[in-house]
């Protein structure tokens, strides 16, 4: 067998090799894939589910009361706090361990404005909701505000508020139409305009605020 014929049989054994390894690394990924597609669709009618138990609006609205059922009374509450979830988007008005409300709300990384901490991560753990807040604001620096804001972390840096708006006050719809969905809302949690309202209203200084 002359060299060439050696070099030929030699190209022919890689390129079954490759082409035999490429399958096998094509189905590996196919599974992979197929097993995170599961997960996450089993992650989303669970919580299908659990909006649906709580009488939350399928079909999620940036100006109506996130649940279908009227707002709860807390001042009958005890232990009352607040839990916001990050993964789902959604908050919770809580009593000790039991959920007598949940709204939609919008809440994500800040990035624009600073571009020194674009890269900051949305605060997470134990924090405070405060007594300083307001029926509007314009920040100029982020180019949007809000109405009905509460601070829950440096001093009036951080909020809880309705979707945004402009420097007049009318609700940006092309923003507020994710809401529900992680984006970027520029340090604030946004909300309805009417969970707002009633957050704002109902929701007192010094109530305990986890983000998770």
């Amino acid at each position: 067998m002359n060299k060439r014929k050696v070099i030929s049989w030699i190209i022919a054994i890689v390129l079954v090799f490759l082409a035999g390894w490429s399958a096998v690394y094509v189905k590996h990924a196919e599974k992979i894939n197929s097993i995170k597609i599961a997960k996450e669709e089993k992650k989303e009618q669970l919580q299908k589910k659990e909006d649906k138990v709580a009488n939350m609006r399928r079909k999620i609205s940036w100006h109506k009361s996130s649940e279908t059922q009227k707002y709860p009374n807390v001042a009958a509450s005890e232990n009352l706090w607040v839990k916001v979830s990050k993964e789902k988007q959604r908050l919770s008005i809580m009593s000790g361990k039991k959920v007598i409300y949940r709204m939609y709300v919008s809440l994500g990384t800040h990035t624009a404005g600073y571009p020194n901490e674009s890269k900051r991560k949305f605060p997470t753990g134990k924090f405070e909701i405060s007594d300083k807040r307001g029926e509007f604001y314009f920040n100029q620096i982020t180019g949007n505000g809000g109405k009905y804001w509460i601070s829950w972390k440096g001093n009036g840096k951080y909020l809880i508020q309705t979707v945004p708006t402009n420097e007049h006050g009318k609700y940006l719809v092309s923003d507020a139409q994710n809401l529900g969905s992680q984006v970027n809302t520029n340090d604030s949690i946004w909300l309805s305009t009417k969970d707002a309202k009633w957050f704002y209203k109902n929701i007192k200084g010094n109530t305990k605020l986890v983000i998770e």
